[in-house]
């Protein structure tokens, strides 16, 4: 209705409609004002809600109810609870005498308080004896005899010695002209070749190239904040300007690794991926807004032949970014259902189905009873899932077909009841809308063993992202990005394999800066780590 047709309503009496020819016409009219006017008084209340448990509520996204809230959500039969929460069955051989003794010991047995005092201090560091205390006078006063030293007791104290700068002196000899003439061709001056260094004539050493990518891109502490505060009180004055240059040329010398990773990944049948943003500045223009820009991620599945993850730069969320970066890839690939992945060609799509439990999660405050009964259902293929963890690919798709299946077909069924009376625009009603738009992706982990059921391996990674982003804010070009992709890569599959990132990165940049032919695949961080044993004197940042 127009804003002309709405003040010749206001300016109309009631009579005046009712005596109208057109009065069914006009309470019809004002009827649908109504209904749109509650409409959007509802979807308001509940993003008002939404917001509100999002700042204040609880961050969990597993089932908020117990047993003893049944009270208070009558609707929620108690099937529903023990979907949610789960009861142990009893024995079959224990009788009720059993139960009760084992109950009275249970009120009986004081609990165990937690641990106290400090713990014995890890073997690995390095110790000193910083003093030795004897008492003053050891010998007999009659006779003057030394007493015997019983033993010798230790008091250990974890101490800290701030970090500090080191300058690695390289002494090359150069040798002058023999003292006899025996061919007049030779060289009279000679000197050895110097050895490769990571940055060719430069001034960083390897551990200083470690310590400045790590702080950043591991630390999350700026460049900035590197030359004014950590390098600083290790008496180091650096421009950020050239602390950037050096992590640029560290990528640099990292990116054929981080090439090796890729290719294996596209190798795989099986891959998951996601997206996050990162604002990027343009420097060539002064005073320019910030753009918005992307860090893909590419993982491979643990225990699989690659298990790397693999970030991506891109200017863009569409299409074209992760078709760039996956090329030919023709197997399964694990997204939370955005559309840019749809759009690839030769690829299956398998569904995340922690992102349809986030949407339920969320609508629970405003459409507590069906939100609350759609993450029981998939709380109960969670534990399907902690019962299969540690079985192969077949033993876990066999148990997922026996016991997952019928879970997904009652949440099914479940959904599609309950969309034809909700409304399309709730959260209750997208999240429906969602699940059901995603089927037969969410579905897809029960006839693959391969599969996790989720992709929060990939999104808890993402979190290093978003608290480096908080730091250092944004990237300062294309270039800085790239970099960016290249270092977190690295930083990430070392994690993956539990390394300790200081040692393989120094250990690895050593070696890139003067790679063998065939030595390139020796570097990967599974095949790093297995070498580790063979390879005792290995360079420690």
């Amino acid at each position: 209705m127009s804003p002309a047709e709405r003040y010749q309503l206001d300016s109309i009496d009631t009579k005046a409609i009712l005596g109208s020819p057109e009065a069914f016409e006009i309470v019809e009219a004002l009827l649908q004002l109504y209904r749109t006017k509650c409409r959007s008084e509802e979807r308001q209340q509940e993003t008002i809600q939404s917001l509100l448990d999002r700042l204040y509520g609880r961050k969990s996204e597993k089932s908020k109810y117990h047993a003893d809230q049944k009270l208070l959500l009558p609707e929620l039969l108690e099937e529903l609870i023990d979907e949610a929460i789960g009861e142990p069955e009893a024995e079959p051989s224990e009788s009720c005498d059993a139960k009760e003794e084992h109950a009275d010991q249970a009120e009986t047995k004081p609990k165990r308080k937690g641990g106290h005092g400090r713990s014995k201090l890890p073997g690995h560091i390095e110790r000193r004896v910083v003093e030795r205390l004897d008492i003053d006078g050891p010998n007999c006063e009659t006779c003057d005899a030394e007493r015997p030293i019983i033993r010798v007791e230790q008091s250990e104290r974890l101490n800290y010695i701030p970090a500090k700068a080191i300058v690695d002196v390289t002494e090359v000899v150069i040798r002058g002209p023999l003292p006899c003439i025996c061919d007049d061709d030779a060289p009279k001056i000679v000197r050895p070749e110097l050895p490769s260094r990571p940055i060719d004539r430069g001034m960083p050493g390897v551990e200083l190239l470690t310590a400045i990518v790590i702080g950043k891109f591991l630390y999350h502490l700026p460049h900035y904040r590197q030359v004014t505060k950590t390098l600083k009180d290790a008496g180091i004055s650096l421009s950020k300007q050239t602390v950037w240059d050096w992590t640029r040329k560290t990528a640099e010398l990292l990116e054929p690794l981080w090439e090796l990773m890729h290719q294996k990944l596209l190798m795989l049948d099986h891959l998951a991926a996601d997206e996050t943003t990162t604002p990027m500045v343009d420097r060539r223009r002064s005073g320019s807004r910030t753009k918005t820009t992307y860090l893909w991620q590419y993982r491979g599945f643990e225990g699989g032949d690659a298990p790397y993850t693999v970030f991506d730069f891109a200017l863009t969320r569409a299409h074209t970014a992760p078709k760039a970066f996956l090329g030919e890839f023709d197997g399964t690939l694990l997204t939370d259902g955005y559309t840019a992945y749809r759009s690839l060609p030769n690829i299956t799509h398998a569904g995340c189905m922690a992102h349809a439990r986030r949407k339920f999660d969320e609508a629970m405050a405003n459409s507590p009873v069906i939100a609350a009964r759609a993450v029981a259902l998939i709380g109960k293929l969670y534990k399907v899932e902690d019962k299969c963890k540690s079985m192969d690919a077949d033993a876990r798709r066999a148990v997922r077909q026996r016991e997952s299946t019928g879970i997904l077909l009652r949440l099914r069924l479940f959904l599609q009841q309950q969309q034809h009376r909700v409304m399309p625009q709730s959260q209750i009603g997208k999240a429906i809308a969602y699940s059901l738009n995603q089927w037969d992706a969410l579905c897809r982990f029960v006839d693959d063993g391969r599969l996790p059921i989720d992709n929060n391996a990939v999104e808890r990674e993402m979190k290093a992202i978003a608290t480096g982003r908080k730091n250092w804010m944004f990237f300062g070009s294309e270039r800085g990005g790239r970099a960016a992709a290249i270092i977190y890569s690295i930083l990430a599959s070392a994690r993956r394999h539990d390394l300790d990132t200081w040692q393989y990165l120094g250990d690895i940049l050593h070696r890139l800066a003067d790679l063998k032919p065939g030595e390139l695949e020796s570097l990967l961080p599974d095949a790093w780590q297995r070498d580790q044993a063979d390879r005792p004197s290995s360079h420690a940042a």
